[in-house]
């Protein structure tokens, strides 16, 4: 079967995948169950370390035994998880779920990218069909998040049991990718091969690697409000009722940026470009912390435009430069560094919350962001200008 039929398939499953009911409501959900702000994110962590624990030993598996099996697994466990979900009253059996979802997000995560990138036509569209593919993921995050204001008006109940029966459809998607062909890893020893992954990614190309830890940073950047804003949409004084509509906003405005991103890139060039994507959200935390409510409340767009560059931009130029034999452990890779960098600081984030408020939070993250800016983007930036070019290389390594 051609690979060209799994680009439609990726982008249905991710649609559903996506389609997360419960994500716009949860940390209202969760403290109407009795649960601090320093237990919500420390659940967070939970799931995060699990991630880190899981995810490039099932990457690597994928590489071994096959992408579509992969996700075809995941898919299941996830469809199990949320089906749990609503029995979930606890922080215990809340801490059981995330660590299930967190299974099933790994058996995903590098193999779908591995697929999706190795059924890509060559040529100048890749961008184009990634940023279409990244729209309706984030189109799936909108139309759930509209129809969890709907539900949360009769209970918190209802979003949940809805979320279980739509949690099974990603995995019958699944049922109909294509596996594509891939090379297969030399033979040696585990240990080796995954030595070669992170001598790929860390050692060999200077480029590859700060394509790649930038890639985690400004990702980070555009996460950590994902906990903080329903909390502050809260203490606003925001009714319940508008949370979905809100979070449906602002999960367009990305889906937006996501189809233009390559048309950005291409009219401000690639040192512009990545600037914006960094100072987007240290504005977007200075203006939750000290502006107005309106302004704050404004300032959320300035996130997902990060978050929608951040996984065109960067996921592009990092997959490119990574051979097929081991893509999908290296995009499970970049996804451990990104949980490891979020599992220490989530309680931290929450303890601070719950103590010194908001507004401190957002200080001390704009302040942290603008640092790694000045100690990552900035070499990033010479080097391509060093390089004379106007987009992020994208150039298979050798």
């Amino acid at each position: 079967m051609p690979l060209s039929r799994n680009i439609p398939i990726a982008a249905l499953r991710s649609f559903f995948a996506m389609f997360m009911l419960a994500i716009p409501v949860l940390v209202p959900y969760w403290r109407s169950l009795g649960l601090s702000m320093r237990e919500t994110l420390e659940l967070q962590a939970l799931f995060g370390l699990s991630v880190v624990l899981l995810e490039v030993p099932t990457g690597y598996i994928a590489d071994i035994f096959g992408r579509k099996v992969s996700v075809v697994i995941g898919g299941f466990i996830a469809g199990c998880a949320f089906s749990y979900l609503p029995f979930a009253t606890t922080y215990l059996t809340l801490a059981i779920f995330e660590v299930t979802i967190a299974l099933a997000t790994t058996l995903v995560s590098g193999a779908e990218d591995a697929i999706l990138y190795e059924s890509l036509p060559v040529g100048g569209d890749r961008r184009r069909i990634l940023g279409s593919f990244k729209f309706w993921s984030l189109a799936g995050e909108t139309c759930s998040a509209l129809l969890a204001g709907v539900l949360v008006v009769y209970s918190f109940e209802t979003v949940l049991w809805t979320q279980a029966f739509t949690g099974w459809i990603p995995f019958i998607c699944a049922l109909f990718l294509v596996e594509p062909p891939r090379p297969k890893m030399e033979e040696n020893s585990h240990r080796e091969r995954l030595i070669a992954v992170v001598r790929q990614v860390f050692i060999n190309d200077p480029l590859t690697r700060l394509v790649f830890i930038n890639y985690v940073i400004w990702a980070l950047s555009s996460f950590c409000v994902v906990w903080l804003q329903q909390e502050y949409w809260l203490q606003l004084g925001v009714p319940l009722s508008y949370f979905g509509a809100i979070w449906a906003g602002l999960m367009m405005t990305s889906a937006i940026f996501s189809r233009l991103a390559h048309l950005v890139e291409h009219l401000l060039g690639a040192a512009c470009t990545l600037a914006f994507i960094a100072l987007a959200p240290v504005i977007g935390y200075i203006c939750m912390g000290y502006g107005s409510p309106s302004i704050g409340l404004a300032a959320g767009v300035l996130f997902y435009f990060t978050r929608a560059m951040t996984y065109v931009v960067y996921q592009d130029a990092f997959n490119w430069r990574i051979p097929s034999t081991y893509r999908a452990t290296a995009n499970s890779l970049q996804s451990l560094c990104f949980r490891l960098v979020f599992v220490p600081i989530a309680p931290i984030i929450g303890q601070v919350t719950d103590a010194k408020g908001l507004s401190t939070v957002f200080t001390g993250l704009a302040i942290a962001f603008t640092v790694c800016g000045v100690v990552f983007l900035i070499p990033l930036i010479k080097r391509l200008e060093e390089l004379h070019v106007e987009e992020i290389p994208v150039v298979g390594v050798g």
